[in-house]
Protein backbone atom coordinates (compact mmCIF):
# COMPACT_ATOMS: atom_id res chain seq x y z
CA UNK A 1 0.00 0.00 0.00
CA UNK A 2 1.87 3.05 -1.28
CA UNK A 3 0.65 5.95 0.86
CA UNK A 4 3.46 8.51 0.86
CA UNK A 5 4.84 10.84 -1.83
CA UNK A 6 8.45 10.17 -0.80
CA UNK A 7 7.97 6.42 -1.12
CA UNK A 8 6.30 6.82 -4.51
CA UNK A 9 9.37 8.69 -5.76
CA UNK A 10 11.65 6.11 -4.18
CA UNK A 11 9.92 3.21 -5.93
CA UNK A 12 9.79 5.09 -9.24
CA UNK A 13 13.52 5.81 -9.02
CA UNK A 14 14.20 2.14 -8.26
CA UNK A 15 12.18 1.01 -11.31
CA UNK A 16 14.13 3.37 -13.58
CA UNK A 17 17.50 2.37 -12.13
CA UNK A 18 16.63 -1.33 -12.35
CA UNK A 19 16.02 -1.09 -16.13
CA UNK A 20 18.84 1.32 -16.98
CA UNK A 21 22.39 -0.14 -17.24
CA UNK A 22 24.01 3.29 -16.72
CA UNK A 23 22.30 3.83 -13.33
CA UNK A 24 22.92 2.35 -9.90
CA UNK A 25 20.77 2.68 -6.79
CA UNK A 26 22.00 3.56 -3.29
CA UNK A 27 19.39 4.23 -0.59
CA UNK A 28 20.27 6.36 2.43
CA UNK A 29 18.25 5.89 5.62
CA UNK A 30 18.52 8.37 8.47
CA UNK A 31 17.09 5.96 11.04
CA UNK A 32 15.57 2.51 11.39
CA UNK A 33 11.78 2.62 11.43
CA UNK A 34 8.86 0.34 10.61
CA UNK A 35 8.05 2.18 7.38
CA UNK A 36 11.74 2.20 6.37
CA UNK A 37 11.75 -1.58 6.70
CA UNK A 38 8.87 -1.78 4.22
CA UNK A 39 10.61 0.62 1.83
CA UNK A 40 13.93 -1.21 1.86
CA UNK A 41 12.26 -4.58 1.30
CA UNK A 42 10.18 -3.16 -1.56
CA UNK A 43 13.11 -1.43 -3.28
CA UNK A 44 15.21 -4.58 -2.97
CA UNK A 45 12.43 -6.57 -4.66
CA UNK A 46 12.20 -4.03 -7.49
CA UNK A 47 15.96 -4.18 -8.09
CA UNK A 48 16.24 -7.97 -7.81
CA UNK A 49 13.41 -8.39 -10.31
CA UNK A 50 15.92 -7.16 -12.92
CA UNK A 51 18.94 -8.87 -11.38
CA UNK A 52 20.36 -5.55 -10.17
CA UNK A 53 22.40 -4.69 -7.09
CA UNK A 54 20.74 -2.88 -4.20
CA UNK A 55 22.74 -0.97 -1.58
CA UNK A 56 21.17 0.44 1.59
CA UNK A 57 23.19 2.62 3.96
CA UNK A 58 22.05 3.59 7.44
CA UNK A 59 23.82 6.87 7.98
CA UNK A 60 22.97 7.03 11.68
CA UNK A 61 24.61 3.74 12.66
CA UNK A 62 27.97 5.35 13.40
CA UNK A 63 30.25 8.28 12.80
CA UNK A 64 32.93 6.17 11.10
CA UNK A 65 32.60 6.69 7.36
CA UNK A 66 35.04 3.88 6.63
CA UNK A 67 32.27 1.27 6.52
CA UNK A 68 30.28 3.42 4.10
CA UNK A 69 33.29 3.83 1.81
CA UNK A 70 33.88 0.06 1.84
CA UNK A 71 30.26 -0.59 0.84
CA UNK A 72 30.43 1.91 -2.02
CA UNK A 73 33.80 0.64 -3.21
CA UNK A 74 32.37 -2.89 -3.20
CA UNK A 75 29.42 -1.68 -5.26
CA UNK A 76 31.80 0.03 -7.70
CA UNK A 77 33.85 -3.14 -8.06
CA UNK A 78 30.72 -5.21 -8.69
CA UNK A 79 29.50 -2.72 -11.28
CA UNK A 80 32.86 -2.81 -13.07
CA UNK A 81 32.84 -6.61 -13.12
CA UNK A 82 29.32 -6.62 -14.51
CA UNK A 83 30.34 -4.15 -17.24
CA UNK A 84 33.37 -6.24 -18.18
CA UNK A 85 31.14 -9.29 -18.53
CA UNK A 86 28.57 -7.23 -20.49
CA UNK A 87 25.73 -8.20 -18.14
CA UNK A 88 22.62 -6.13 -18.90
CA UNK A 89 19.39 -5.80 -16.90
CA UNK A 90 16.99 -8.64 -17.66
CA UNK A 91 13.57 -9.04 -16.14
CA UNK A 92 13.70 -12.33 -14.27
CA UNK A 93 10.08 -12.62 -13.17
CA UNK A 94 6.77 -10.82 -12.89
CA UNK A 95 5.35 -9.60 -9.62
CA UNK A 96 3.59 -12.27 -7.58
CA UNK A 97 -0.19 -12.37 -7.74
CA UNK A 98 -1.54 -12.66 -4.17
CA UNK A 99 -3.52 -15.80 -3.35
CA UNK A 100 -7.11 -14.79 -2.69
CA UNK A 101 -9.28 -16.22 0.06
CA UNK A 102 -12.26 -17.15 -2.08
CA UNK A 103 -15.92 -17.80 -1.21
CA UNK A 104 -15.29 -21.47 -2.05
CA UNK A 105 -12.55 -21.59 0.61
CA UNK A 106 -14.99 -20.12 3.12
CA UNK A 107 -17.61 -22.74 2.25
CA UNK A 108 -14.92 -25.43 2.48
CA UNK A 109 -14.37 -24.57 6.14
CA UNK A 110 -10.83 -23.15 5.92
CA UNK A 111 -9.17 -22.58 9.29
CA UNK A 112 -8.35 -18.89 9.83
CA UNK A 113 -5.39 -18.25 12.13
CA UNK A 114 -5.70 -14.97 14.02
CA UNK A 115 -2.70 -13.58 15.94
CA UNK A 116 -3.36 -12.83 19.60
CA UNK A 117 -3.22 -9.05 19.96
CA UNK A 118 -5.47 -8.58 22.99
CA UNK A 119 -6.51 -11.69 24.96
CA UNK A 120 -9.14 -9.87 27.04
CA UNK A 121 -10.92 -8.81 23.81
CA UNK A 122 -10.27 -11.81 21.56
CA UNK A 123 -10.56 -14.89 23.78
CA UNK A 124 -14.21 -15.84 24.09
CA UNK A 125 -15.41 -12.64 22.40
CA UNK A 126 -14.01 -11.69 18.96
CA UNK A 127 -13.43 -15.33 18.03
CA UNK A 128 -17.02 -16.11 19.05
CA UNK A 129 -18.28 -13.25 16.85
CA UNK A 130 -16.37 -14.54 13.82
CA UNK A 131 -17.38 -18.17 14.39
CA UNK A 132 -21.04 -17.16 14.71
CA UNK A 133 -20.71 -15.62 11.22
CA UNK A 134 -19.44 -18.88 9.76
CA UNK A 135 -15.67 -18.38 9.93
CA UNK A 136 -13.55 -21.13 11.51
CA UNK A 137 -11.24 -18.86 13.51
CA UNK A 138 -8.43 -20.04 15.81
CA UNK A 139 -6.85 -17.60 18.26
CA UNK A 140 -3.11 -18.20 18.39
CA UNK A 141 -1.38 -18.63 21.80
CA UNK A 142 -1.20 -15.39 23.76
CA UNK A 143 2.16 -15.77 25.49
CA UNK A 144 4.45 -17.81 23.25
CA UNK A 145 7.92 -16.26 23.34
CA UNK A 146 9.17 -18.50 20.53
CA UNK A 147 7.01 -16.58 18.07
CA UNK A 148 9.25 -13.53 18.56
CA UNK A 149 12.29 -15.53 17.42
CA UNK A 150 10.42 -16.85 14.39
CA UNK A 151 9.25 -13.36 13.48
CA UNK A 152 12.75 -11.91 13.72
CA UNK A 153 13.99 -14.63 11.39
CA UNK A 154 11.53 -13.88 8.59
CA UNK A 155 10.60 -10.20 9.06
CA UNK A 156 12.89 -7.23 8.49
CA UNK A 157 14.18 -6.48 11.99
CA UNK A 158 13.66 -2.76 11.44
CA UNK A 159 9.94 -3.46 11.17
CA UNK A 160 7.86 -2.59 14.21
CA UNK A 161 7.72 -5.09 17.04
CA UNK A 162 3.98 -5.80 16.63
CA UNK A 163 4.57 -6.91 13.03
CA UNK A 164 7.42 -9.21 14.10
CA UNK A 165 5.30 -10.76 16.87
CA UNK A 166 2.10 -11.17 14.85
CA UNK A 167 3.79 -12.63 11.80
CA UNK A 168 5.94 -14.84 14.03
CA UNK A 169 2.79 -16.27 15.64
CA UNK A 170 1.38 -17.13 12.21
CA UNK A 171 4.55 -18.71 10.87
CA UNK A 172 5.12 -20.75 14.02
CA UNK A 173 1.57 -22.09 13.85
CA UNK A 174 1.94 -23.03 10.18
CA UNK A 175 5.28 -24.73 10.87
CA UNK A 176 3.86 -26.69 13.82
CA UNK A 177 2.15 -29.34 11.70
CA UNK A 178 -1.15 -28.82 13.54
CA UNK A 179 -2.91 -27.40 10.51
CA UNK A 180 -3.61 -28.62 6.98
CA UNK A 181 -1.82 -26.01 4.89
CA UNK A 182 -4.17 -26.71 1.98
CA UNK A 183 -7.14 -25.66 4.12
CA UNK A 184 -5.64 -22.90 6.27
CA UNK A 185 -5.47 -19.13 5.87
CA UNK A 186 -4.16 -16.35 8.09
CA UNK A 187 -6.10 -13.25 9.10
CA UNK A 188 -4.87 -9.78 10.04
CA UNK A 189 -6.47 -6.39 10.59
CA UNK A 190 -5.72 -3.68 8.04
CA UNK A 191 -6.32 -0.12 9.16
CA UNK A 192 -6.18 1.78 5.88
CA UNK A 193 -4.51 4.77 7.56
CA UNK A 194 -1.22 6.35 6.58
CA UNK A 195 0.70 3.96 8.83
CA UNK A 196 2.94 0.93 8.53
CA UNK A 197 0.08 -1.17 9.99
CA UNK A 198 -1.72 -0.98 6.63
CA UNK A 199 1.26 -2.83 5.16
CA UNK A 200 1.14 -5.77 7.57
CA UNK A 201 -0.68 -7.77 4.87
CA UNK A 202 2.15 -7.56 2.29
CA UNK A 203 4.70 -8.10 5.07
CA UNK A 204 2.86 -11.31 5.96
CA UNK A 205 2.85 -12.42 2.33
CA UNK A 206 6.58 -11.79 1.98
CA UNK A 207 7.30 -13.82 5.12
CA UNK A 208 5.03 -16.66 3.95
CA UNK A 209 6.90 -16.75 0.64
CA UNK A 210 10.29 -16.80 2.35
CA UNK A 211 9.19 -19.76 4.50
CA UNK A 212 7.65 -21.61 1.55
CA UNK A 213 3.99 -21.06 2.43
CA UNK A 214 3.16 -18.65 -0.40
CA UNK A 215 -0.01 -20.62 -1.25
CA UNK A 216 -1.55 -19.80 2.15
CA UNK A 217 -4.17 -17.04 1.64
CA UNK A 218 -4.06 -13.85 3.71
CA UNK A 219 -7.41 -12.40 4.80
CA UNK A 220 -7.58 -8.64 5.28
CA UNK A 221 -9.86 -7.79 8.20
CA UNK A 222 -10.88 -4.17 7.74
CA UNK A 223 -13.93 -2.03 8.44
CA UNK A 224 -15.58 -0.16 5.61
CA UNK A 225 -14.10 1.01 2.32
CA UNK A 226 -10.72 2.31 3.41
CA UNK A 227 -8.82 1.77 0.19
CA UNK A 228 -7.33 -1.48 1.48
CA UNK A 229 -7.35 -4.95 0.00
CA UNK A 230 -10.57 -6.71 -0.89
CA UNK A 231 -10.89 -10.34 0.17
CA UNK A 232 -13.60 -12.00 -1.90
CA UNK A 233 -14.27 -14.81 0.60
CA UNK A 234 -14.57 -12.56 3.64
CA UNK A 235 -17.49 -10.17 3.92
CA UNK A 236 -17.88 -7.61 6.70
CA UNK A 237 -21.66 -7.91 6.74
CA UNK A 238 -23.89 -5.90 9.07
CA UNK A 239 -24.59 -8.93 11.35
CA UNK A 240 -20.85 -9.65 11.60
CA UNK A 241 -20.11 -5.99 12.25
CA UNK A 242 -22.66 -5.96 15.07
CA UNK A 243 -21.17 -9.10 16.62
CA UNK A 244 -17.60 -7.78 16.42
CA UNK A 245 -18.62 -4.38 17.82
CA UNK A 246 -20.37 -6.02 20.79
CA UNK A 247 -17.35 -8.30 21.33
CA UNK A 248 -14.96 -5.34 21.56
CA UNK A 249 -17.35 -3.41 23.82
CA UNK A 250 -17.53 -6.39 26.17
CA UNK A 251 -13.73 -6.62 26.06
CA UNK A 252 -13.39 -2.96 27.02
CA UNK A 253 -15.87 -3.45 29.85
CA UNK A 254 -14.08 -6.52 31.23
CA UNK A 255 -10.79 -4.66 30.95
CA UNK A 256 -12.17 -1.89 33.16
CA UNK A 257 -13.83 -4.03 35.83
CA UNK A 258 -11.20 -6.80 36.02
CA UNK A 259 -8.18 -4.50 36.19
CA UNK A 260 -9.96 -2.27 38.71
CA UNK A 261 -10.82 -5.08 41.13
CA UNK A 262 -8.23 -7.83 40.72
CA UNK A 263 -5.39 -6.03 42.57
CA UNK A 264 -7.67 -5.76 45.63
CA UNK A 265 -9.35 -9.20 45.64
CA UNK A 266 -9.67 -10.87 49.05
CA UNK A 267 -9.29 -14.35 47.58
CA UNK A 268 -6.64 -15.00 44.88
CA UNK A 269 -8.20 -16.04 41.58
CA UNK A 270 -11.68 -14.84 42.53
CA UNK A 271 -11.86 -12.04 39.92
CA UNK A 272 -10.50 -14.20 37.09
CA UNK A 273 -13.10 -16.87 37.95
CA UNK A 274 -15.87 -14.25 37.86
CA UNK A 275 -14.54 -13.01 34.52
CA UNK A 276 -14.64 -16.54 33.05
CA UNK A 277 -18.19 -17.03 34.30
CA UNK A 278 -19.34 -13.83 32.66
CA UNK A 279 -17.60 -14.76 29.39
CA UNK A 280 -19.80 -17.83 29.22
CA UNK A 281 -22.92 -15.82 30.08
CA UNK A 282 -22.38 -13.11 27.42
CA UNK A 283 -21.52 -15.57 24.63
CA UNK A 284 -25.16 -15.84 23.38
CA UNK A 285 -25.50 -12.06 23.03
CA UNK A 286 -22.25 -11.93 21.00
CA UNK A 287 -23.44 -14.75 18.76
CA UNK A 288 -26.79 -13.02 18.14
CA UNK A 289 -25.30 -9.53 17.90
CA UNK A 290 -27.93 -8.31 20.32
CA UNK A 291 -27.36 -4.80 21.66
CA UNK A 292 -30.47 -5.21 23.83
CA UNK A 293 -28.92 -8.18 25.65
CA UNK A 294 -25.59 -6.34 25.74
CA UNK A 295 -27.15 -3.36 27.52
CA UNK A 296 -28.82 -5.64 30.07
CA UNK A 297 -25.62 -7.62 30.67
CA UNK A 298 -23.53 -4.46 31.12
CA UNK A 299 -25.65 -3.35 34.07
CA UNK A 300 -25.43 -6.79 35.67
CA UNK A 301 -21.66 -7.07 35.11
CA UNK A 302 -20.99 -3.66 36.64
CA UNK A 303 -23.21 -4.47 39.61
CA UNK A 304 -21.52 -7.87 40.08
CA UNK A 305 -18.01 -6.41 40.11
CA UNK A 306 -19.10 -3.40 42.17
CA UNK A 307 -20.38 -5.59 45.00
CA UNK A 308 -17.49 -8.07 45.14
CA UNK A 309 -15.62 -7.82 48.49
CA UNK A 310 -12.26 -6.03 48.11
CA UNK A 311 -9.37 -5.19 50.43
CA UNK A 312 -9.41 -1.64 51.74
CA UNK A 313 -5.91 -0.61 50.62
CA UNK A 314 -4.55 2.21 48.48
CA UNK A 315 -2.37 1.25 45.49
CA UNK A 316 -0.70 3.43 42.87
CA UNK A 317 -2.38 3.49 39.46
CA UNK A 318 -0.12 3.04 36.44
CA UNK A 319 -1.37 3.92 32.97
CA UNK A 320 -0.33 1.90 29.91
CA UNK A 321 -0.09 3.87 26.67
CA UNK A 322 1.25 3.12 23.21
CA UNK A 323 0.15 1.23 20.13
CA UNK A 324 -2.23 -1.71 20.35
CA UNK A 325 0.14 -4.58 21.16
CA UNK A 326 2.14 -2.55 23.68
CA UNK A 327 -1.07 -1.93 25.63
CA UNK A 328 -2.83 -5.26 25.25
CA UNK A 329 -0.48 -8.10 24.24
CA UNK A 330 1.29 -10.07 27.00
CA UNK A 331 4.03 -11.03 24.51
CA UNK A 332 4.70 -7.46 23.39
CA UNK A 333 4.67 -5.88 26.85
CA UNK A 334 6.10 -8.80 28.87
CA UNK A 335 2.71 -9.36 30.55
CA UNK A 336 2.94 -5.89 32.05
CA UNK A 337 -0.55 -5.87 33.61
CA UNK A 338 0.17 -8.92 35.78
CA UNK A 339 3.67 -7.62 36.51
CA UNK A 340 2.28 -4.33 37.82
CA UNK A 341 -0.31 -6.14 39.91
CA UNK A 342 2.37 -8.42 41.37
CA UNK A 343 4.41 -5.34 42.28
CA UNK A 344 1.47 -3.79 44.16
CA UNK A 345 -0.01 -1.46 41.54
CA UNK A 346 -3.26 -1.13 39.60
CA UNK A 347 -2.95 -1.09 35.80
CA UNK A 348 -5.09 1.37 33.87
CA UNK A 349 -5.42 0.56 30.16
CA UNK A 350 -7.33 2.63 27.57
CA UNK A 351 -10.28 1.10 25.74
CA UNK A 352 -9.85 -0.31 22.23
CA UNK A 353 -13.12 1.17 20.98
CA UNK A 354 -12.17 4.65 22.13
CA UNK A 355 -8.57 4.47 20.91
Amino acid sequence: MNQWVYHSRLYAAARIAAKTPQLEFVQLNSFGCGIDAIDTDQVEEIMSQYNRLYTSLKIDEGTNMGAVRIRLRSLKAAVKERQNRKILPVKLHDNDVPVDFTPEMHKDGYTLLLPMMSPIHQHGLVDVALKASGYNVVNLPMNDRKSVDVGQKFVNNDACYPAIISIGQMLEALQSGKYDLNHTAVMMTQTGGGCRATNYIPLIRKALKDVGFEKVPVVSLSLGNQGVEHTSGFKMTLPLLRRVAIAFLYGDLFEQVVYRTRPYETEPGMIDKMHDQWLALVKPSVEKGSFKEFKRNVAQIVQDFDTVPLRDVVKPKVGLVGEILVKYSPIANNDLVHLLEAEGAEAVVPDIVGS
